[in-house]
């Protein structure tokens, strides 16, 4: 799938840092600019074109719509109902945002990930002998925690 193939509710993901991606939706291309809406720190969800979500960053991967394809013309009213939305790291982040269009659940893979990570990570450490150790393995562990229970 290249960017000429995409359809309304299909996902663009591109590099955001070493560890995370950065998930948007198409949602057209209009006069040569395409459009997609986003879940941005400090701006919430908002339309935008795929030049400013992209930010000089390349496109990792493209995934197509989850639903089936009649339901690709409520794309754009569920957005609008969300427009403005905050942006929430755990609770509601930019993967939470696009795969709630595409799937129906707002899900993210990368928090998931991080609070098995963090979970993992802090039953290891707590079973140190050193006290400091144990101490920040009992923050990772609970920040493991937070982050299962605030998935929606």
């Amino acid at each position: 799938m290249n960017l000429s193939h995409l359809k309304t509710g299909d996902l663009i993901v591109r590099a955001k840092g070493i560890f995370s991606t950065h998930y948007m939706v198409y949602i057209e291309n209009r006069g040569g600019n395409i459009i997609v809406a986003e879940n941005q720190n400090g701006f919430g969800v908002r339309y935008v074109t795929l030049a400013e979500a992209l930010k000089g960053n390349a496109i990792v991967r493209f995934e197509k719509f989850g639903g089936a394809d009649y339901e690709r013309n409520t794309v754009v009213s569920k957005i609008n109902t969300i427009l403005g939305k905050s942006y929430d790291l755990v609770a509601f982040n930019c993967e939470h945002f696009a795969r709630m269009i595409s799937h129906g659940k707002p899900k993210s893979k990368q928090v998931e990930t991080t609070s098995h990570v963090a979970i993992l990570s802090g039953l290891g450490m707590m079973s140190s002998k050193n006290e400091t150790v144990q101490t920040l393995g009992f923050f990772s562990l609970a920040l493991g925690i937070i982050g299962k229970i605030a998935q929606p």
